[in-house]
């Protein structure tokens, strides 16, 4: 289905004088009143909506923020759509939409993530090798496209090892690898949803030692422009719920300042390795104890960013996304640190499938030391995803004046958000601290 809309005169007159932005949007670091909001002041954002099912399921939000178009089958036709809102410029937040971003581009002429960097940013192995190949991170990978590639790799490798898919995003099928029989079934189970470009094996990083709650590795926000790399920011992680579902995030991080300084030029130099020349992008980086090590680079922002940026006053990372997009040069700068520690937590869903019947905690969770905002994801009656490993039932928004007593409202309020599930028949209310074990 293709079509166009035109939703709630919410721009003026004075906004049709401002250049057209495609947004191409699906499931992802930002929602649709998020992107507009941080882009309306220098663009009128046109919405190119995924047709997914979160795609429909915002559609009406998006209708009612502007135009829109719902992406069909052929890039082409969808591009012509476009074309009529002679846009300057094309912009994505959602990882599942890098790729289709980038065609679009081509076709309407527009600036974006080319080859070879677009393949560097899509395909993990890809990734790696390039990395390797620029003497950045020099993590062994092996891809594999067959049970038999399997067997040969693990004899290459000293377990335990990660296995995960090639291209990808929210931990997908990401797996540690103790025994090749386990990996061999592994591989049994989930090759044949990624093919062509298969899975990697990767060497598992041994992350160095943090305070407990902390995770090993941190992300770092970038602008780039003409090839010109700004960090904007860098987060800290709480620790992961196994195997590898991610739990959420507070700025700034807890590093010393060489760690810090270390991470942000390792950083620098992966995005040269990659080509990266325009556009904001999101790399996690690993704490291990002989120094930070590359997990990946992303094409985009990332997740929740948004969010921390407006809470501490700093620039809009949107904005600066989409006047890159748009072919200017916001000349960024590193955003202050902020004073305390702004966070958030995402409380992931079990491993096995369920389904919502239900919460009554939100008035008790806010009411909670530190506690500032509480959104659930789902609604009661709703399965909860299973096509991805990191998939958190909300995001609780708070702050803390240090690290420490984050740590202490974290605490507390794992075990006073409560979820009524529905698993394999039987229903269980479960906290946010057991679910990080289901």
């Amino acid at each position: 289905m293709l079509r166009s809309m035109t939703g709630d005169p919410m721009s003026s007159r004075h906004a049709m004088t401002k250049p057209s932005l495609v947004v191409v949007y699906d499931k992802g670091a930002v929602n649709p009143l998020e992107a507009y909001t941080g882009l309306s002041a220098i663009a009128r954002p046109v919405f190119a909506v995924a047709p997914s099912g979160h795609g429909e399921r915002t559609l009406n939000v998006v209708e009612r923020l502007g135009e829109s178009v719902v992406l069909g089958p052929s890039a082409s036709r969808s591009a012509d759509r476009l074309r009529t809102f002679a846009p300057v410029g094309i912009v994505t937040f959602s990882e599942d939409m890098v790729e289709p971003t980038a065609e679009l581009a081509r076709l309407l002429g527009l600036s974006y993530h080319q080859e070879p960097t677009l393949g560097y940013l899509k395909d993990k192995y890809l990734q790696r090798l390039r990395l390797r190949e620029c003497s950045v991170d020099a993590t062994a990978t092996r891809r594999i496209q067959s049970r038999a590639e399997f067997a040969t790799a693990m004899a290459e490798f000293d377990t335990p090892v990660i296995l995960k898919p090639a291209r990808g995003g929210a931990s997908r099928d990401t797996h540690v690898v103790s025994h090749p029989d386990r990996g061999a079934q592994l591989v049994d189970a989930i090759l044949d949803r990624h093919l062509p470009a298969g899975l990697v094996i990767e060497e598992l990083l041994a992350g160095r030692r943090v305070p407990a709650g902390v995770g090993d590795y941190i992300s770092i926000e970038s602008a780039v422009v003409h090839g010109r790399v700004t960090h904007l920011a860098v987060t800290g992680k709480f620790a992961l719920a196994a195997p590898f579902r991610e739990v959420g995030q507070f700025w700034p991080a807890l590093l010393d300042e060489y760690v810090r300084r270390a991470s942000l030029n390792l950083a620098t130099a992966g995005l040269a390795a990659l080509g990266v020349r325009r556009g904001v992008t999101h790399t996690e980086i690993k704490l291990t104890p002989d120094g930070p090590r590359i997990i990946e680079i992303n094409g985009r922002l990332g997740g929740h960013i948004h969010e921390l940026a407006r809470r501490t006053g700093a620039p809009s990372p949107i904005e600066i996304a989409g006047t890159i997009a748009l072919g200017a040069d916001p000349a960024p700068s590193m955003f202050s640190p902020p004073h305390g520690v702004y966070w958030q937590y995402n409380t992931p869903a079990p491993r096995r499938p369920a389904r919502l019947l239900g919460n009554a905690h939100a008035a008790t969770v806010t009411a909670l030391d530190g506690v500032s905002q509480y959104t659930p994801y789902y609604q009661k009656g709703d399965s909860l995803d299973l096509n991805v490993m990191t998939n958190p039932l909300d995001v609780i928004c708070g702050y803390s004046n240090t690290h420490e007593e984050m740590l202490k409202h974290l605490d507390r309020l794992l075990d006073h958000v409560v979820y009524r599930l529905d698993m394999d028949g039987i229903e269980s209310a479960v906290t946010a601290r057991e679910l990080v074990d289901l």
